[in-house]
């Protein structure tokens, strides 16, 4: 299934995927309009790990279905026994740097669904082995392939706009209940990590760290405006300031409905705009579908309209709307397969999103729960030494509301609950299997 404007890559990279949940059918469509092959999959649930590989039966590049060959319940054994080229991990937020570790230890490139993990700290660690090991790790970004974005990443870089001096986030959709509900981890800080910002805001916050490099403090907000029934927030502002001498105003939010356009705006020193619209109005709205929405450049003072109108004609030209869902995924692997064999070649390798390329956003999102916390800015160091602790001594990020007494009564009056407690806790599992990597879930605990 080879998807017209999706090129064949050079070499042919055997993947193993590891989690089956909604997004992963659209990476397992993006690996075979590469040209790749899968060649298993695994999930904690066998019988879905087994349905999964059963719905692409037959097609090109996919292995037969066969339990303890190509389908799997274990991250390690499934690795040792396919020895794959590539790891795709699609899992909940919580076990994305404990599976990943497992597979660059063994020097097995990786590519991890955003967010990178929940916490900021693992990610050092990762680090370490992807650079012992050799193995190239690749966060999805796919908005950083969009022909607007590299419009913007060029201009900037060519200083059409002199220093990049200002940055606006405007991120405003809705999630409604049915949405936190459809999957378990959804709405907790234990598994999700937290809400809008690591979640539907994480790309745009991706973005502005693209075109304004690394985060330097950090004096947010966060809110839930109307979402009780989950833990986390469904509403975040702030100001960042970057390394670079840039800062930027956010704003994210679930609670909006009807949805209204999200965009990333950088000004320059010369006065001159650019931006990305990455979304459009109720096209923001989790299920919303067939999307007919395209990213453009809503603010680009550099062109004409005319000169704008045309690039979003001819940006997306040869992309069906069936091949949109995974369109700039199978760019990624592309990128992604292109190191690989430059690397075997002694060629520098060039990839657009790395392990500390995701850092940027979670740095700004970690920031913002800090922030609140302490009352005050909060600067990148703060934020990762809280990181750290977190790791290493575990408490919550918000603690439990309490019923005022009633003024009737002389009993007692029992604790309220934090909003979404009604969800199962976290269960306890054992550390990760390396000594260098801190207590976290294993991954064989975590699979989804």
């Amino acid at each position: 299934m080879n998807v017209v404007g999706i090129r064949l890559s050079m070499s042919k990279l055997r993947f193993a995927l590891v989690g089956t949940g909604n997004i992963a059918k659209q990476h397992v469509k993006a690996i075979i309009a590469c040209g790749h092959e899968l060649a298993g999959v695994c999930n904690l649930t066998g019988a879905k790990a087994m349905d999964f590989m059963n719905s692409f039966a037959g097609q090109e590049g996919v292995a037969p279905a066969v339990e303890g060959a190509t389908v799997f319940t274990e991250v390690s054994q499934m690795l040792d026994i396919l020895k794959p080229d590539v790891v795709y991990v699609t899992t909940p937020h919580l076990s994305h740097i404990d599976i990943a570790c497992l597979a660059v230890r063994r020097g097995i490139h990786c590519i991890i669904e955003k967010p990178l993990d929940i916490s900021l700290a693992k990610a050092h660690y990762l680090l370490e082995e992807s650079q012992r090991t050799k193995a190239l790790v690749s966060v999805i970004a796919q908005s950083r392939f969009f022909p607007c974005t590299e419009r913007v990443k060029n201009a900037i870089d060519d200083g059409k706009i002199g220093t990049p001096a200002l940055g606006v986030v405007s991120v405003q959709s809705w999630r409604d209940q049915a949405y936190y509900e459809s999957n378990g981890w959804r709405g907790s800080w234990t598994k999700e990590g937290g809400g809008v910002l690591v979640n539907q805001a994480v790309h745009e916050l991706d973005l502005l760290c693209y075109f304004l490099g690394e985060v330097q403090s950090v004096y947010g907000i966060w809110r839930n405006v109307n979402h009780p029934y989950i833990e986390v927030e469904d509403t975040a502002q702030a100001i960042v300031t970057f390394k670079s001498g840039a800062s930027a105003n956010v704003l994210v939010s679930n609670s909006i409905y009807p949805p209204q356009d999200t965009f990333v705006h950088i000004m320059g020193s010369t006065g001159d705009t650019l931006g990305v619209q990455t979304h459009g109005g109720l096209e923001a709205n989790a299920g919303t579908a067939p999307s007919s929405f395209r990213p453009f450049n809503d603010i680009f003072s550099l062109y004409d309209e005319e000169k704008r109108k045309s690039y979003l004609e001819k940006d997306y030209a040869e992309i069906s709307d069936e091949s949109w869902s995974y369109y700039f995924f199978a760019e990624q692997i592309k990128e992604l397969a292109k190191a690989i064999e430059n690397q075997k070649n002694g060629i520098k390798v060039r990839l657009r999103s790395t392990i500390k390329d995701a850092v940027g956003s979670m740095m700004i999102a970690q920031g913002i729960y800090l922030s609140q916390r302490e009352g005050r800015m909060v600067t990148a160091k703060e934020i990762l030494d809280d990181s750290m602790n977190q790791l290493t001594h575990p408490q919550p990020l918000v603690e439990p509301k309490t019923e005022p007494k009633a003024e009737s009564s002389d009993e007692p009056q029992a604790e309220a609950s934090p909003a979404g407690a009604d969800e199962p806790a976290a269960e306890a599992v054992p550390a990760a299997a390396a000594d260098t990597t801190p207590a976290a879930a294993t991954p064989e605990t975590s699979v989804q």
